[in-house]
């Protein structure tokens, strides 16, 4: 059964939210149309393949639409004209299915194969059809947002997860229908190499070398997703079905990276920076005007929670984080120690003591050594003298820092 992911779903229901720009998209705007323009400009940029003469084809169409459930959809199939890329795509557009074929893919793959390209590509169909069309009018504004230059790189990154999560659903609907993985992933790895010849074992060996040089491995932005992560995700889906939900989204996304964050890790990333400062505030002496007055740069309607405590939800947010994430925490830590010289050394004996308890000991050490320009020696006395200022001030301070 065909189940639709958790991202893809998430991001559906952001833009759900978001009233009038879903109900901008939603709009249904001379589809006729643009229907009767693009299929001019098909019959102008392509040989169209006809359902009598070429039946080998639509045979396939037939199959992988009556596996997929999708009843009397009409589809048509042309060849590019102009196009070395080797490449097949699918437009759905009024009811009605264009699938497009460039390059000379329909030469190098085998039956099998070509009936996997099908499935997958009328698979795009079966998603967009599903939860009454919310996926394609979610594609579609993510795709937008994304084409514009403008727009935060949050944006991007949340799109190339759309995407890829999209050709990964389309995976599994090409696997629906063949019931086997090689002609998936072979086709994937021809079209993308233009080998006539793929050895399937080989090139899951290949992925698997990959994924273990890197316990956190984590697909880099690319404007089309690795081939060899979606060879490896049909091969866990063939293997687990639904239990390999987990596997593959830690293959896919893994640590939080701070220089790939989608628009759902910011606003966590947001979140566990305003606990963050407020667990470093919740000293009484450390909330001085000039430390506030900081507080309020990082975000504008700062205030103080005092509810804040560090317990193991926080401690696991940082103890097995993504080095980007240890190195910006560990700015953030030497940014407040630092804000206000008349509070002294007691700040950095703080922060020096809040990084050991996050496991962010050795990473704010090194910033310390390298902004400061310390020797080990120096670092090791700078951080006793503020430890000691730190704790003095401790013993007086009545305010419950630790969870239990």
């Amino acid at each position: 059964m065909l189940l639709i992911n958790n991202y893809l779903q998430k991001v559906s229901d952001y833009f759900k939210n978001q009233t009038k720009t879903w109900n901008f998209f939603a709009i249904d705007k001379n589809k006729e149309e643009q229907l009767e323009q693009f299929k001019t400009e098909l019959l102008k940029n392509t040989y169209k393949f006809d359902e009598k003469s070429d039946q080998f084809i639509y045979d396939k169409v037939n199959k992988a639409k009556e596996h997929l459930n999708l009843g009397t959809l009409p589809v048509t199939v042309y060849q590019a004209q102009y196009s070395d890329e080797l490449n097949a795509n699918i437009v759905y557009l009024n009811n009605e299915a264009h699938i497009v074929f460039s390059g000379s893919i329909t030469k190098i793959l085998n039956e099998e194969e070509l009936l996997a390209v099908l499935a997958h590509e009328l698979s795009h169909i079966k998603l967009y059809t599903m939860l009454n069309g919310d996926l394609e009018i979610a594609d579609r504004i993510i795709t937008s947002i994304a084409n514009n230059y403008g727009s935060e790189p949050a944006w991007f990154e949340t799109a190339r997860l759309f995407r890829l999560y999209t050709e990964i659903f389309c995976d599994r609907g090409a696997y629906t229908v063949l019931q086997n993985i090689d002609p998936i992933i072979t086709s994937l790895v021809k079209a993308s190499t233009g080998l006539e010849n793929v050895n399937v074992e080989s090139y899951l060996k290949q992925a698997d070398e990959l994924l273990s040089r890197d316990n956190n491995f984590k697909t880099a932005a690319a404007t089309h997703p690795e081939n060899f992560i979606r060879a490896k995700a049909i091969q866990l889906w063939h293997m687990k079905k639904e239990e390999a939900e987990k596997e593959i989204t830690t293959m896919i996304e893994g640590l939080t990276d701070i220089d790939q964050l989608d628009i759902f890790k910011q606003k966590e990333l947001s979140l566990l920076t305003q606990k963050f400062i407020s667990l470093m505030l919740k000293p009484g002496w450390f909330k001085s005007v000039t430390v506030m007055s900081l507080a309020k740069q990082y975000f504008p309607s700062y205030k103080s929670d005092d509810s804040i405590l560090l317990g193991e939800d926080m401690v696991e947010s940082f103890k097995n984080a993504h080095q980007s994430i240890k190195d910006y925490f560990s700015y953030v830590l030497m940014d407040f120690a630092m804000a206000d010289p008349s509070l002294e050394e007691v700040p950095s004996g703080w922060a020096f003591q809040l990084a050991e308890d996050l496991f962010l000991k050795e990473t704010f050490d090194e910033l310390i050594k390298k902004e400061l320009k310390f020797s080990d020696k120096k670092l090791q006395q700078y951080r006793q003298k503020t430890l000691s200022a730190y704790y003095e001030v401790k013993e007086s301070d009545s305010e419950q820092i630790y969870d239990g």
